[in-house]
């Protein structure tokens, strides 16, 4: 029974030490670390993979985007071809037609006669500005029975394809036409012409009598509208306040900016230096947004053409302007004021440049 009672108490006293000594007590946890370890390096190695693999796919995603993008260009150039060849052709079998049919007229016929399917150069030309209508007009005017349109609303001839030369600029129209007695007129309309300071010049050399036509519109609703079309377009990534404060800064440097496109002066008076005042219509686009019967009939009485009723009761109807549009950016009433300060001497230059006062 000694023996027995000895035994337990050194069991006894062994088991306090264990206790009283942890570095003695066997590391249960140590396992479950190792674990957790293991599991976390697992989790990243995954996530590596996983990352490696949207590399290789973004990757690939790039490549078919770059192969999307030279396939869509290559489109575009081709259909840009067929329009042209189909713009020929179509020239081509009218001026067949008419030399079957108008023979009777003796100054068609004489024309016709000679078998010219070569177009002729413009007899007017809306110069602008941009953002004030032209687009509007231009479609309105077209719709004339004597009036042909070019191949495109927007040649860019004489500023972005001068170096193509004149006769692609001639192969953009086609032939006159005989109505009635009377010669048709061929346009076109490119605002980007008006604030081009070398565009004058080179249209006073290649089409010296051709008759201008200016749409100007106030000059802080033509600046925000303009930056509302980029805005559209993913070309602009400021607010129309950054703009402005930038292009103020800049603005002697730059001829195409929201705010210098608006100087409307200084660009008639360089293209007074080319063309005389005989030539060219300055009419006020709110004018013809809110009356264009009677714009129109400015407008025809200035090309000499037959007085005409057209069919849209407002522009607002066509493809051009619309006073209903609503912007993604609103304009900040301190931003007016202080473009209203910006613009006025320009404006009252303007307006004792042209005689005119359009209450800007």
């Amino acid at each position: 029974m000694a023996i027995f009672r000895s035994d337990n108490v050194f069991r006894g006293a062994l088991a306090l030490k264990a206790l009283l000594n942890p570095r003695s007590r066997p590391a249960h946890g140590a396992p479950l670390a190792v674990n957790r370890h293991k599991q976390q390096a697992q989790k990243l190695k995954n996530v590596r993979q996983r990352l490696k693999e949207e590399r290789k796919k973004n990757k690939k995603h790039a490549e078919h985007l770059r192969v999307a993008q030279r396939y869509i260009k290559g489109q575009q150039k081709s259909s840009a071809r067929k329009d042209q060849e189909i713009f020929r052709l179509k020239n081509e079998l009218r001026a067949a037609k008419e030399k079957l049919e108008s023979a009777s007229d003796n100054r068609a016929g004489a024309q016709l006669a000679a078998g010219s399917t070569t177009g002729a150069l413009p007899d007017f030309v809306i110069i602008g500005a941009m953002k004030c209508g032209t687009s509007a007009l231009y479609a309105t005017l077209s719709q004339h029975q004597h009036v042909e349109r070019a191949a495109k609303k927007e040649l860019n001839y004489f500023d972005a394809h001068f170096d193509n030369g004149v006769e692609w600029y001639r192969s953009q129209f086609p032939s006159p036409r005989w109505k009635g007695g009377r010669r048709s007129l061929i346009g076109e309309a490119t605002p980007n012409y008006l604030p081009n300071p070398s565009v004058p010049e080179r249209m006073a050399q290649q089409i010296p009598q051709a008759r201008l036509i200016v749409l100007l519109r106030n000059p802080i609703d033509r600046a925000h509208s303009h930056y509302q079309h980029r805005l559209r377009k993913i070309r602009e990534t400021r607010s129309f306040e950054e703009a402005i404060i930038e292009e103020e800064k800049t603005q002697p440097h730059n001829s195409f900016g929201y705010l210098s496109r608006g100087i409307y002066v200084d660009q008639l008076v360089s293209w007074s230096k080319f063309f005389n005042e005989e030539q060219m219509l300055v009419l006020k686009s709110e004018d013809f947004f809110e009356r264009p019967q009677e714009t129109l009939k400015l407008v025809l009485g200035f090309l000499d053409l037959p007085d005409w009723e057209t069919p849209f009761s407002r522009p607002t109807q066509n493809r051009g302007y619309s006073r209903k549009k609503t912007y993604r950016q609103k304009m900040d009433p301190d931003i007016r004021l202080r473009l209203q300060e910006y613009f006025r001497p320009h404006n009252q230059r303007l307006y004792e440049y042209l005689g005119v006062d359009f209450g800007w």
